[in-house]
Parts: C-alpha cells; structure tokens; sequence
C-alpha cells in the first residue's frame, strides 16, 4: 500500500513544480510585457499590437496554475461554515468526500472548458491562433485541477504514513 501513496506524492511534487515555474514564467511575462507597454505609451505614443489580450490571458496562465498549487497545498478552501472541517477529527471524515466532490466538478468544468476551447480553436483567424493556443490553458488546468483532488483524496488520512 505504501508503493501507490509513494507514487502519489512524486506525482502531485513533480506537477507542484511544474505549475510553480509555469506561474512564475507567466507572471515574469507579464511584468515585462507591462513594463514595455507602459514604457511604449509615454515615450512612443504606441503599443504592442495584442499586448492587452496577451496580458489578460497571462493572468489565466498565474491564476489558474496556482489555483492547483492550493489545492496541493491544502489551502483552496477556507470558508467560514466548513470550520468544522479544520478540526483533525472532522477531517478524517470529511476529506475524502470534499475532494472527490471538488474533482468531479473540476472533471466536469474540464469538459466543458474542452469543448470552449475546441470550439475557439475551430473558429480562430490564422493570425489570431496564436491566442486559442493561449485558451488551452482553460482545459489543461482544470484536468490538472481533477489530478490534484484526486490525488488528496488518495492521501486523504493517509499523510502520516510512510
């Protein structure tokens, strides 16, 4: 039983990092995008043609992967009427459900945000497909987002061992 658990934490540690250097690779994208638009507008009088829609999608490409490092990290949910839950005991007995219930309606907003995405995709100009490339991130990240309850549910009262 310690060999699947063992794999479960290499699993979610090796997709913590990735989501980490894709959040913090969009969010220095950002800051450099923001300065040289803020630079272009009070020196040249001119922007990056697509830097505002590019910069709008780089928030998904932080917030979305950093939505699953808090669901790896144990803090996507702290709601004042599930307190109870905090509680060790509760929380034994709450843990399991709580997340096979966030990963099937994560599975469910993947489908869905799959076929936005295709949808997007089939119907993008050529020189706009570059932004329907940027959409994926949508699909990607609530798989990843699934992964991750899944994968707190596996370990669910399970952390202490070995």
């Amino acid at each position: 039983m310690r060999a699947p658990l063992r794999a479960c934490r290499r699993l979610e540690a090796a997709l913590t990092r990735i989501e980490l250097a894709t959040a913090l690779l969009a969010f220095a994208a950002m800051l450099g995008l923001s300065v040289i638009d803020i630079v272009g507008r009070n020196l040249f009088h001119a922007t990056l043609p697509g830097g505002d829609v590019l910069l709008r999608h780089l928030v998904l490409w932080v917030a979305l992967p950093g939505a699953a490092l808090a669901v790896a990290a144990q803090r996507h949910l702290h709601l004042d009427p599930a307190n109870l839950a905090a509680r060790p005991r509760w929380r034994r007995w709450t843990a399991l459900p709580f997340n096979l219930g966030a990963a099937l309606v994560c599975a469910l907003l993947t489908g869905a945000a799959w076929a936005y995405w295709q949808d997007e995709w089939q119907h993008a100009a050529s020189e706009g497909a570059w932004l329907a490339g940027m959409g994926l991130i949508l699909p990607v990240s609530f798989a990843l987002l699934t992964l991750h309850f899944l994968l707190r549910a596996a370990l669910a009262n399970r952390e202490d061992e070995g």
